[in-house]
């Protein structure tokens, strides 16, 4: 008899997206990578390196002698865009040839068409030096979209989100499906305005003020969360990865400011001033991808007061699904 439950709790928490799941997992890794490789070229100032696109100084393929200096960087960001544009499609085209991933085509065709316009405003970047500014912004903006796109990919497609789960009613003021969404509306503001400071758009104090903003909204939700459900770990554990990572954040970047000040009369930019940069922009990304995770989840197992629809797993179960859900 208890084989008989076992085997039939396992064929239950099976999960039948796992082969594109895994791609997905690998594109989310891969994309990580690309905005560290982004922000290297940001931080070291290569954006001018190489004056031509799509190829570098009139090859496809650098040789040794060429990859030195600043083009190391700005040659390194092409090469891992080209591997995030080809693994993208690859998932696009095994979610478009599958039935049963059918419910995934069209977040999948914008992630696709995302990471082409990434390349496109990268590509106008490089031709037109005059508009380097504004352009690199929205070449920010839309990197961490398209980020948030393969996160979103990646959630839907794991076994987590497709074990039944009840929806219950959020009946508690402000709801945590409003206040995840205030969030990651927050954080994606907050980024811009990194990018807008890192490339000279503006000054220090907008991005301060964002991230006070978005560490207060983050702080209380994630408060909220451990208050009405501390117990369910699908949802209070997105909610302690955000804090762990925003304290990591934060301390990131007042070290990185003070680094900055102390370099300040450099010919060019010196560590620790660039790790520093770097690492505060990628763990930005990780709280982004975390708050997201939460929405989702909240979207997914909450529901207003008023009854209105919400994003929801396979089915929709009873109290004692819901028990098996939190100790899974």
């Amino acid at each position: 008899m208890v084989k008989v439950l076992t085997k039939n709790a396992t064929k239950q928490r099976s999960n039948p997206y796992s082969g594109p799941h895994y791609l997905i997992v690998f594109l989310a890794c891969l994309t990580v990578l690309l905005l560290v490789a982004g922000a290297l070229v940001t931080s070291n100032e290569a954006g001018d390196s190489v004056p031509d696109w799509p190829m570098s100084f009139g090859r496809w393929a650098l040789g040794s002698r060429q990859f030195v200096g600043n083009v190391r960087y700005e040659y390194s960001h092409r090469v891992i865009a080209g591997a995030v544009s080809t693994f993208t499609l690859l998932t696009a085209l095994w979610v478009w040839s599958s039935s049963k991933l059918r419910r995934f085509r069209w977040l999948a065709l914008a992630a696709l068409i995302g990471v082409l316009l990434q390349a496109g405003l990268g590509g106008i970047r490089v031709l037109f030096p005059g508009q380097k500014i504004p352009i690199a912004m929205i070449h920010a903006l839309v990197a961490q979209s398209f980020f948030c796109l393969i996160v979103t990919l990646g959630v839907v497609t794991s076994s987590g989100w497709n074990y039944p789960r009840p929806v219950t009613e959020d009946s508690a003021a402000p709801g945590l499906r409003l206040l995840s969404g205030l969030t990651i509306g927050a954080a994606m503001i907050q980024l811009l305005l990194g990018a807008g400071f890192r490339h000279g758009a503006f000054g220090i104090g907008w991005h301060i003020g964002g991230a006070v903003l978005v560490a207060g909204l983050a702080v209380f939700t994630a408060v909220q969360v451990h208050r009405r459900h501390g117990g369910d770990r699908y949802l209070s554990r997105p909610a302690l990865w955000m804090c762990l990572l925003l304290i990591c954040q934060l301390s990131l970047g007042i070290a990185a400011y003070l680094a900055r000040l102390a370099s300040a009369g450099d010919p060019q930019p010196l560590e620790p001033m660039v790790s520093l940069t770097v690492a505060h922009l990628a763990v930005g990304a990780l709280i982004l991808a975390s708050i997201l995770v939460l929405g989702l989840r909240c979207y997914q197992t909450l529901a207003p007061p008023a009854g209105r629809g919400s994003i929801r797993g396979p089915e929709e179960h009873d109290s004692g699904s819901r028990q098996r859900a939190q100790q899974a």
